[in-house]
């Protein structure tokens, strides 16, 4: 079972602005829960149906709630909220149009699209989860092992290759993949269950009480064809594995395909403050360096933080920078056309980037700039789009 988040279909005052057909609609295939739960949907053929026992339920999620009721209820959340920027654009105008009723409330259309055209909802989550900043290892692959494209067969192989581990570390077998082809390689998304918490669920009177509720998981993989390789965020050295072999056997015919790449240096920081500076007129136009963690001679590590960072560490000692290891910088880009800086860690220790990896802007800057280390003598791995 997945955590529900604070859905709008939960509060009281959203059910109410939905007609009884929509509610029959969006919970109708889950009355033998609502049932087990005490509150029969069969209340919503009374003119005025009482619909406080449905909302309790939705409120207070058990151990038995259906993956696929939070599913649709995350989904029509997404469509209700007007922060998400979901516009029925593109082709889906004119389904609004055939769809919607003199009488509906626009959380009565959001329902009928979900239902109709679910893929509307599930771009915008996809969207949602591909920009977050990420914490992410790197894998690459060797020059003949090429990507199988991720047709429906793949990733339904992928999915049953990764439930049995999900399940055998008390995280649920409840697995699902999205994958997201464009013109620089595939990403995919990847929902999962997480280990079981104790969380306090408060209600609208301010009562709390204590639940146990399994969270989900959304993780991402980033495939780039000009590089040969897979960024994929997790949490766990036990998952990383568990998808550098499954992504290795589905799409590179070998669970050995997949080796971590140590990509990532911070070497070209020992360069001084001229290796970060750009022209104002290419995609990344600043850089800062907002911190830098270095290594002592006693093993210990200290962070340098502040405007200058560079200052800083020269006041501290002049040769600091040429012969401290260099453990994690990170760096502010401010990258055209975007009004917030976006923030970059680098971790080469651990093979690690946070942050809008999938902006191709920041990676060509990160690799301009020879904080990406090629993977061979021969360069880059380069493949056919």
């Amino acid at each position: 079972m997945h955590s529900l988040s604070s859905s709008r279909i939960v509060q009281f005052r959203t059910l109410s602005c939905l007609k009884p057909s929509s509610i029959q609609a969006i919970l109708g295939p889950f009355s033998p829960y609502f049932a087990a739960r005490g509150a029969p949907l069969d209340v919503l053929q009374a003119p005025n149906p009482p619909l406080a026992g449905i909302a309790s339920v939705l409120a207070t999620p058990s151990e038995s709630t259906p993956p696929e009721l939070i599913e649709r209820l995350e989904l029509l959340d997404l469509l209700c909220d007007p922060q998400s920027g979901v516009r029925l654009e593109d082709g889906y105008a004119e389904l609004a149009e055939r769809l919607v009723a003199s009488d509906d409330s626009s959380e009565d259309l959001a329902v009928k699209v979900l239902l109709h055209a679910p893929q509307i909802a599930w771009r915008e989550f996809d969207r949602q989860a591909l920009s977050a900043t990420r914490s992410l290892v790197s894998l690459i692959h060797p020059p003949h092992r090429k990507l199988d494209c991720p047709t429906p067969s793949r990733l339904t192989q992928l999915e049953n290759l990764l439930r049995p581990w999900f399940e055998r570390n008390a995280r649920s077998g409840y697995c699902k993949v999205h994958a997201h082809e464009h013109s620089g390689g595939v990403s995919l998304v990847v929902r999962h269950g997480d280990m079981l918490k104790q969380v306090d669920v408060c209600a609208d009177d301010g009562i709390c009480q204590s639940m146990i509720l399994r969270p989900e998981r959304v993780d991402i993989a980033h495939y780039s064809r000009l590089t040969g390789e897979w960024q994929v965020s997790g949490v766990g050295r036990g998952l990383h594995e568990l998808y550098r072999r499954a992504f290795g056997v589905v799409f590179h015919q070998s669970p050995a395909a997949l080796t971590y790449s140590k990509r990532y240096s911070l070497e070209p920081l020992r360069e001084g403050p001229d290796v970060l500076r750009c022209n104002f007129s290419a995609r990344v136009r600043h850089a800062t360096l907002a911190s830098l963690k270095i290594g002592l001679p006693d093993g210990h590590h200290i962070v340098i933080k502040g405007p200058n960072v560079f200052k800083a560490l020269a006041g501290l000692c002049p040769s600091i920078l040429r012969t401290a290891p260099l453990a994690e910088a990170k760096i502010n880009l401010k990258i055209s056309g975007k009004r917030r800086v976006a923030p970059i860690i680098l971790t080469p220790m651990r093979d690690r980037v946070s942050g809008l990896n999938a902006d191709p802007s920041i990676a060509a800057w990160l690799t301009e700039r020879g904080f990406c280390n090629r993977h061979s003598d021969e360069g880059l791995i380069l493949e056919s789009a």
